[in-house]
């Protein structure tokens, strides 16, 4: 009798969901009548809060998604998304404020299912190298004069490096939500494609070279595009067929990346590609490696002597890698005079740094031109952690890159789900080519949504370190540590 009682509730629910639902719209559009929206807005949104906090994987989605989703101000068009990067207090933005929801989720989570707080061993180094050199920065930063609130205020990015990865490797999910995660994110790449080639086509864009607009300026979106990219290469390298979608939408992701402009995306796309070659063929496939790689540096020389290179941007763009057209592009040559100036700061500063919001001066070279904010910025993510948090915050961000391949490799070997060691792969590969992307813009800790991206992408690559079958031999030393 009670069964069946059950039953019939469940049944119903539906329906008691969809009466409750329709009356709770009627009331609120009474209720604005009178109180207007703002009043029925908030209360609103602390109850879809309150059920988001309860569910954090649909908490972490949310978040990371509305990253991806919502661009910044160089983006024409849907301009009002980059509200979610508005100051609204000490540099704090939305963004801040619903990441430290996400955490809490988790933590929540973990604690109230009363679930062991799991540790990956490969992150233990990086996040206690990146915590001393966050509280070396902060002493130092306030010892120059800064406002100690200010200073810490600044260390909410690198907070998110600190604290996303650990975060989202904590998630109560197993390998078919990850693969539900990984193909949604795939298909935010795809949407995110479909928008920077409608920006081009719109004439929305930044403009590049004086003449053409591009898709994306901004890291994160081309990051995950990268990543797209190299996830399908992985798995046809591999001879497992994607899903249908994925192929079809691959050509967009292409399109997007070239579209991009974004020199340093290029080089790194191409290192990604010929890693996933070297490692995903067999050993006939790896000695096609070498003539590949000699095939395309005779391609590029071949452009730079072609004469009617300057007819097309993107030819344009990619033979103003050249050390002559680096000398005489004004942003090239101003990143050349910064790195002198940051390293000569880093020469007198070599264990302490400079602090955290504490601007480098230019005692070296002049600069060809000047940047908003440019003297808390520097070009070079390594010599950037190590002005902030001094040698402890190179030791951070060299252990960080190192993890990322750790884990991702370990996801390869390990993972039997072809589409996961796809992913695995990629991200294996995409990491080599974060470090040609830092060395050329910082983005690491230092770009908010990028930040949020790999932060989450490091958590992941986590889970399926955890969740995959370990052979008995591996287990004592591969195991993640409970804290």
């Amino acid at each position: 009798m009670f069964a069946r009682r059950a039953h019939a509730l469940s049944t119903s629910e539906p329906a008691l969901a969809a009466v409750a639902t329709a009356g709770t719209l009627l009331l609120c559009g009474l209720a604005s009548t009178k109180l207007g929206v703002t009043c029925v807005l908030v209360p609103l949104g602390a109850v879809l809060g309150y059920i988001l906090l309860r569910r954090p994987v649909a908490m972490t989605a949310l978040v990371v998604g509305l990253a991806i989703l919502c661009e910044g101000s160089t983006f024409g068009l849907l301009t009002f998304t980059s509200n979610l990067y508005t100051s609204i207090y000490k540099n704090l933005t939305p963004l801040d404020g619903l990441v430290v929801l996400m955490l809490i989720s988790i933590g929540w989570d973990v604690s109230r299912n009363r679930r062991q707080l799991q540790l990956p061993r490969v992150l233990v180094l990086p996040s206690i190298f990146l915590a001393l050199g966050m509280l070396a920065g902060a002493i130092t930063g306030w010892g120059s004069g800064q406002s100690i609130k200010f200073v810490v205020l600044s260390e909410n990015l690198l907070l998110y490096l600190l604290l996303l990865p650990l975060a989202v490797a904590n998630l109560n999910v197993d390998r078919r939500q990850i693969k539900l995660l990984l193909g949604g994110a795939f298909a935010l790449a795809i949407v995110k494609a479909v928008l920077g080639l409608l920006e081009v086509s719109s004439g929305h864009g930044v403009s590049i070279e004086g003449s053409v607009t591009l898709t994306y300026y901004e890291p994160a979106a081309n990051w995950l595009i990268t990543i797209g990219v190299l996830v399908i290469f992985a798995a046809i390298v591999a001879r497992v067929r994607p899903p249908l979608w994925m192929l079809l939408g691959s050509p967009l992701l292409v399109a997007s990346l070239l579209l991009s402009y974004r020199r340093s995306f290029w080089i790194a796309a191409v290192l990604g590609l010929m890693l996933v070659f070297l490692l995903g063929t067999s050993p006939v496939g790896r000695r096609m490696l070498v003539p590949t790689a000699l095939l395309i540096a005779g391609a590029i020389l071949l452009l730079g002597s072609i004469n009617f290179q300057s007819q097309l941007p993107i030819v344009k763009r990619a033979t103003s890698l050249s050390p002559t057209d680096l000398q005489s592009n004004v942003e090239d040559r101003y990143r050349l005079d910064e790195r002198a100036n940051v390293l000569a700061e880093i020469k007198r500063h070599p264990i302490s740094g400079l602090g955290i919001a504490v601007p480098w001066q230019a005692t070296v070279r002049t600069l060809s031109t000047e940047h908003e904010a440019g003297r808390q910025y520097v070009h070079f993510a390594a010599l950037y952690f190590w002005l902030k948090l001094g040698i402890l915050g190179l030791f951070a961000y060299i252990s960080i890159i190192v993890a990322s391949m750790v884990l991702a490799w370990r996801a390869w070997r390990r993972s039997r789900e072809p589409m996961l060691r796809a992913f695995a792969l990629a991200s294996l590969c995409g990491a080599a080519g974060l470090v040609v992307l830092d060395t050329t813009a910082s983005f690491t800790g230092v770009d908010a949504r990028f930040t949020v991206i790999f932060g989450a992408q490091l958590g992941l690559l986590a889970l399926l370190v955890r969740t995959a079958p370990v052979p008995a031999e591996d287990a004592p030393e591969e195991l993640a540590a409970p804290a």
